[in-house]
């Protein structure tokens, strides 16, 4: 049976035709691929027939290195179908699906759309996949297309990275260059020929290439002076200096200046620059450029002069005989002098000088550094810190003194300077041993809570509202005031014979019966030498100079519920009214289990009455309505200001200590009598200095 074949097919065979002539000629163009073929074609099975249900057919090739693989698709005719999900013909581009395709397509669709894109990478791969399914409703011819291997023109592609020429072959490319330049060992970049040797020669020009027109790009060129030792180069820059720099000032392009030995020197902009003597029989100087601009360059002269030394020979010293400009000739002798709060890095680190001769190749000899004096990490008194940590020692470095705890302050300023004895100074000009700051404890201050109530009948305190009061809980039950992390103030008839005993206090607390009291144990009870001591022929019921000091076998450890408070100051009016609070009975004979305390107002001598007992200046009366102190509140504290009025600048101090009174506590008539702190502060101070 004679089939017919549609004018479409035989479109595509005369254009069959015209590929192949091409193909001849690429494949005579073409070097030999080994095995792989240069051309051929690619079509469905049982093309231009039909192809059968449940057909396929799978194909790949890939290019040499330098090559490209193309596919012409000249034919499609294939089962339509949603998404081609029953006959489909999928093409990927080195491994990539590009196309999934079905239907019937014309040439020029296929030209104009699917062609343009089916070629490889340079020595990459196509492939085809084709499927049919189970049945076709009608008959279709299938697809058919030629490829072939051709040969990348890396010359048209802008990232070959040849800075000047590019020659293209087939397989590969060449990077080449200008006439005057010469191809980089990394054979793309084009540089110029621009290094010199000029050893010898004593004077000279030498200029950037090209001069006077601008420099070429990608240039690196070295220019070697040397000399015999003894000279050196001077180098002078002449007419325009124009090297390629940014806005920022950051050299794009560059002139080094690169000595023997000593400072290295670059250079670029516009500005001349000035006049470089080398210091060394040898200099390099290297001029570099990327791969752009128009700037003009440089242009230098050379000459040599005699060689010479410069002062200083080392730093923080000076020279004697010192010349105004600073040089000496070769042979000459200077005494090197270290500068103040310097001294010569040397075993004996006394030396401050030493003689120095400059030798003919420009360097002194003996170099001997001098370094600065070292005062060294001082020894820190107790409870001391410096505030940076390993800071530097040297002269005029300063250090800082501060306390370890927030509870502590110095009693002093804390900054010291070394100096140039190596000693550390204050600001006051005196050294650190003898004017050595001290960390006090902070008194004074408490957590502050609202206030109000009284001792006899009265209110509990807070945990670290009262923060010095402290208890003595057995007999004798009584009260005292911290008044540093060792000392407290007691009144004298509470521990009156128990000079000679350890006696337990307890700090910290506002229960009397709370575990976690801080326990403190007296080492020394020292009563005020004029009190009228019970039982030995003086009166029982005079209690002037009612004060004791006790000192602690060790130091307290302060915090928010145990501080001292301040002692008066001595020229302070007596206060109009305090703050009483103890431990003491309540009423009925009730002993408090817990602290209470009082505002009461503070009375003249002559407002107080004084129930027939002796009175002295040594005391003062306080009270009000049914506000007292009580039996087991002797010792304890008056203070002032008024609790919950206190702050860094109105400290809280002690203005009295709870002495006496009649025997019914909070009788309106009879007032409580305490000794008046202000009176003793002398024996106070002396007391704990000698103690």
């Amino acid at each position: 049976m004679k089939v017919k074949v549609p004018k479409q097919e035989r479109t595509s065979y005369v254009l069959t035709l015209l590929i192949m002539i091409v193909c001849c000629v690429i494949v005579l163009l073409l070097p030999v691929c080994g095995s792989v073929p240069l051309t051929g074609w690619l079509q469905s099975p049982g093309h231009p027939r039909g192809y059968d249900p449940d057909s396929s057919l799978t194909w790949k090739e890939c290019a040499p290195t330098g090559h490209k693989i193309t596919l012409t698709l000249i034919h499609l005719d294939l089962e339509e179908s949603f998404e081609c999900a029953d006959d489909s013909l999928k093409v990927f581009v080195d491994n990539e699906l590009h196309f999934t395709l079905c239907g019937r397509k014309s040439m020029k669709e296929l030209q104009s759309s699917i062609n343009p894109f089916l070629h490889s990478s340079s020595g990459g791969c196509l492939s085809v996949s084709f499927l049919a399914d189970y049945s076709n409703p009608e008959r279709h011819t299938g697809f058919r297309g030629f490829y072939a291997i051709q040969d990348v023109d890396e010359c048209e592609d802008p990232d070959n990275e040849c800075t000047q020429l590019c020659n293209n072959y087939i397989g590969g490319y060449r990077c080449f260059c200008r006439p005057g330049y010469i191809l980089d060992p990394d054979k793309h970049t084009c540089q110029v020929s621009c290094n010199e040797d000029r050893t010898g020669s004593t004077e000279g020009v030498l200029m950037s290439p090209g001069r006077p027109e601008p420099y070429p790009e990608n240039s690196l060129c070295s220019y070697t002076l040397a000399v015999e030792e003894g000279l050196q180069f001077e180098l002078t820059f002449t007419g325009v200096f124009d090297v390629e720099m940014k806005e920022n000032g950051q050299c794009i392009d560059s002139l080094t200046i690169k000595p023997l030995s000593g400072d290295v020197k670059t250079f670029c902009g516009r500005d001349l620059p000035p006049l470089v003597l080398t210091r060394s029989q040898h200099v390099e100087i290297i001029f570099r450029t990327d791969h752009k601009g128009a700037n003009r360059g440089f242009s230098l002269s050379y000459k040599v002069k005699e060689m010479n030394c410069v002062g200083p020979v080392t730093p923080t010293s000076s020279l004697i005989p010192q010349h105004s400009n600073s040089e000496y000739r070769t042979g000459s002798r200077v005494k090197v002098r270290c500068d103040k709060g310097h001294v010569l890095q040397s075993k004996d680190s006394a030396e401050v000088e030493y003689e120095s001769t400059c030798q003919k190749n420009g360097k002194w000899s003996p170099v001997i550094p001098c370094e600065p004096v070292d005062c060294g990490n001082p020894e820190l008194p107790e409870l001391v810190e410096l505030s940076e940590k390993d800071p530097p020692t040297t002269y005029l470095k300063q250090i800082r003194f501060k306390c370890k705890s927030q509870y502590y302050q110095l009693d002093k300023t804390g900054n010291f300077t070394c100096n140039a004895d190596g000693n550390w100074v204050s600001e006051s000009g005196q050294q650190l041993t003898e004017d050595l700051p001290k960390c006090e404890p902070v008194c004074g201050m408490n957590s502050e809570v609202s206030s109000g109530g009284r001792v006899f009948g009265g209110k509990r305190a807070e945990l670290g509202q009262i923060p010095w009061q402290i208890l003595h809980k057995l007999n004798p039950r009584g009260g005292a005031s911290l008044i540093s992390d060792y000392w407290a103030l007691t009144a004298a008839h509470v521990v009156d014979g128990y000079e000679n005993e350890n006696m337990n206090w307890l700090g910290g607390i506002i229960d009397a019966r709370d575990k976690n009291a801080v326990i403190m144990e007296t080492e020394k009870i020292i009563i005020h030498p004029n009190y009228m001591r019970v039982g030995k022929g003086n009166d029982p019921n005079n209690f002037d100079n009612d004060i004791a000091l006790i000192k602690m076998s060790a130091r307290v450890t302060l915090g928010p519920n145990i501080r001292p408070v301040c002692l008066p100051n001595k020229k302070d009016e007596l206060v109009a009214e305090g703050t009483i609070s103890g431990f003491g009975r309540m009423e009925e004979k009730r002993i408090s289990r817990y602290l209470l305390h009082g505002l009461v107002e503070i009375y003249s001598l002559d407002e107080c009455d004084q129930g027939g007992l002796p009175v002295t200046h040594n005391m003062f009366c306080a009270g009000g309505d049914h506000i007292d102190s009580c039996q087991g509140d002797s010792g304890g504290p008056l203070f002032s200001p008024v609790l919950g009025h206190g702050s860094p600048d109105k400290p809280y101090r002690l203005a009295g200590i709870v002495s006496w009174g009649p025997a019914g506590c909070g009788n309106k008539s009879f007032k409580g009598y305490y000794t008046k702190v202000q009176n003793y502060l002398d024996w106070i101070k002396e007391t704990m200095e000698k103690n």
